[in-house]
């Protein structure tokens, strides 16, 4: 795996994992499970033929 390809996935599983831990702590149970449902695996993958699609962000964001 390349450097940038492992930066990504560790800003994925670094957001994604306090995003958890966030909601477990807010007692919003149902809505950690969706993402550790989604998400946790264990470090088991069924079928290691993922693929990631990258795309710039499109919309310009203007001030108010």
């Amino acid at each position: 795996m390349n450097s940038n390809l492992e930066q990504n996935v560790e800003v994925f599983s670094n957001h994604y994992i306090s995003r958890f831990k966030h909601l477990m702590a807010s007692d919003r149970i149902k809505d950690a499970n969706a993402i550790g449902e989604e998400y946790i695996c264990n470090g088991e993958v069924e079928d290691d033929d993922y693929q990631w699609f990258y795309v710039n962000y499109q919309f310009k964001v203007t001030d108010k």
